[in-house]
């Protein structure tokens, strides 16, 4: 079937463009990508622009040449940036390596679903954009020892139409609506050159969001603030609220987990984990006070853990008084004594982590002089929960 009565048939399954698309200079995206791009992509993004097709956590959101209206999103930073950390990424599940453009046959991410896996085109079956085949990167950890690559062995139009046949039509994908269109960076500049900029300059949370692009669709769960600290009997730091409400649920490089912050019923929620926590940091201290100088929250003074470690570190904060922006981080450290408070607030101590952790100057003594420090740090976001089978 031609390509022209391929994407009428879409159009009849998934209607209309809800809303006006970015216009794109194909040209010029194409001549940055140092590639063509699949017809029937070009097509569907010159009609609908960036599109959420299908219902539910597996709808596919196509990700376009464009620039949100609050400039979070631009197109060539999230390919870069999807690239970096998909190179990196599956290397908890197995040894498998795979090229990403722009090396040469490497794979071109073009779409993420709402379970925040990645899909990309394989460039190296054919010199042919057309018959570039799709596969899709799971994010999930729970893919139980298979490979966390799955080869669809079809085109993009055979994938979004397979996805709208489970339901509802096509519509702009919310934090992209209104978006601008996007143009390339000068030849010879960074197009992540905000990133890099991050790695030594900035404070707080907007040195954060700027070293690591937060996610547009944050998962916090259903729930509200006030429940939350209703449940835990505080408020928590501001700091850490605009972190959470920035990034939700999620991993930081692989070692530090967030949890959903405002999902109370769900065992991956905060509170069910703070309190878990809490439970098993008073029995040690009963059994080792030597160990444990600091009494558990509710008591004056006591350790409040929130988020945890791979390692199995736990951080929150020593809760001093009754204003929690003066509260200090603390860590009951799984492997080592538990030491006194840190002089920094939450947001602080992980923006210096990311930055190496170590004094200024001494940069990221792990690295060799030719790593990009940017390719050891992501935030990798937990999405919705798939639904369990009653």
């Amino acid at each position: 079937m031609e390509l022209a009565h391929r994407i009428a048939a879409f159009t009849e399954l998934v209607g209309p463009p809800a809303d006006a698309a970015p216009a794109v200079d194909w040209a010029t995206v194409e001549a940055w990508l140092e590639v063509p791009l699949p017809g029937d992509y070009k097509s569907l993004v010159t009609a609908f622009g960036p599109a959420e097709i299908g219902h539910g956590a597996a709808s596919v959101r196509l990700h376009t040449p464009c620039v949100s209206a609050d400039g979070r999103y631009d197109y060539g930073a999230w390919v870069v940036e999807t690239h970096r950390h998909s190179a990196i990424r599956p290397g908890m599940f197995t040894q498998e390596r795979r090229r990403f453009l722009p090396d040469e046959g490497g794979l071109l991410a073009f779409a993420t679903t709402a379970e925040g896996d990645h899909l990309f085109w394989d460039t190296s079956v054919s010199k042919d954009p057309d018959a570039w085949p799709v596969v899709l990167l799971t994010t999930s950890v729970a893919v139980g020892g298979a490979s966390p690559w799955v080869p669809y062995g079809t085109s993009l139009l055979d994938v979004l139409s397979r996805a709208a046949r489970d339901g509802g039509p096509a519509r702009t994908w919310a934090p992209l609506a209104g978006a601008a269109p996007w143009s390339p960076p000068p030849r010879g500049t960074y197009v992540d050159a905000r990133q890099h900029a991050a790695l030594t300059e900035g404070e707080g949370l907007e040195a954060i969001t700027a070293l690591i692009p937060p996610p547009l669709t944050p998962h916090l769960g259903k729930g509200s603030w006030e429940a939350l600290f209703e449940r835990l009997g505080t408020r928590l730091p501001t700091d850490f609220v605009a972190l959470s409400e920035a990034y939700g649920a999620g991993n930081w490089s692989w070692w530090l987990d967030m949890p959903v912050p405002l999902d109370l019923d769900h065992r991956l929620g905060l509170a069910a984990g703070t309190e878990e926590m809490l439970e098993g940091y008073r029995s040690l201290r009963e059994s080792f006070p030597e160990y444990y100088p600091m009494p558990a929250w509710p008591e004056p003074g006591g350790f409040l853990p929130v988020v945890s470690t791979i390692d199995g570190d736990q951080i929150g904060w020593c809760v001093e008084g009754d204003d929690p922006d003066r509260w200090r981080v603390a860590v009951n450290p799984r492997h080592a004594d538990q030491g006194p408070p840190l002089e920094t607030n939450f947001t602080d101590t992980l923006l210096n982590w990311l930055r190496g952790g170590r004094p200024a100057g001494e940069g990221f003594f792990w690295l060799r002089k030719d790593q990009d420090p940017l390719e050891h740090m992501f935030f990798e976001p937990f999405g919705e929960p798939r639904e369990e089978n009653p």
